[in-house]
């Protein structure tokens, strides 16, 4: 739960109406529903009447679903909870991720190149292309999954960089697909990387996705 400091304004008796107004573009980024509740502690919006008031000035002045989302953390919490009890009977999947400005590289278990293409587009910097190769790294397992036949499987990703990463925007993407995402940081002897300037190009439709398969499961 993230708590934020308490303001002048904050300080002084304020309605919840007047706090969203004021507030209004920094509650537009906050991600969860933990960091809304935080501010109406701060605020002394605990009471049934003022959260409900909160919780709809919320909607109305920010046009921010504070009850939607809170439906979809428990969507979540329990889709990710019956993903886990799945994927412990599932394959056990690995994948070395790595990327420079103009290419990104995946590579299957045993460290041989899977897939590595060129982006296409400009990447705007390096946190920008280590994301795009991660969220490839996830669709090439998905398609190993998909090939398996199984229902769900535990993916293990060894990024060649994390920093500035959205782990919990992959985390997302690797659950839609059915995936328990284990993220490692590994920028040392990490094959992806060893192999990111490859020159050609190498296409994963060309490869067997058994390369993915942890060879110790």
């Amino acid at each position: 739960m993230t708590t934020h400091p308490r303001t002048c304004a904050a300080a002084t008796p304020t309605t919840p109406e007047d706090m969203v107004r004021a507030r209004a573009t920094e509650l537009q980024a906050f991600a969860t529903t933990g960091e809304f509740d935080s501010l109406a502690t701060e605020y002394g919006f605990t009471t049934s009447d003022l959260s409900d008031r909160y919780i709809q000035a919320l909607l109305d002045l920010a046009g921010i679903d504070y009850d939607g989302l809170r439906q979809s953390e428990i969507l979540w919490a329990t889709s990710g909870a019956n993903l886990v009890r799945k994927a412990a009977t599932g394959p056990a999947l690995t994948v070395w991720s790595a990327a420079t400005l103009d290419a990104f590289t995946v590579c299957g278990a045993s460290g041989r190149m899977i897939w590595h293409e060129t982006f296409g587009v400009e990447m705007v910097d390096g946190v920008e292309a280590a994301t795009l190769s991660a969220e490839k790294a996830i669709e090439l397992a998905a398609h190993a999954l998909a090939e398996w036949g199984g229902d769900a499987g535990v993916l293990r990703l060894n990024l060649a960089r994390s920093r500035g990463l959205d782990f919990a925007r992959l985390h997302r993407i690797a659950t839609t697909a059915s995936l328990v995402l284990d993220i490692a940081t590994v920028p040392v002897r990490n094959p992806a990387a060893e192999q990111c300037t490859w020159p050609d190009e190498v296409r994963w439709r060309t490869v067997d996705l058994h390369e993915l398969w942890d060879a110790a499961s």
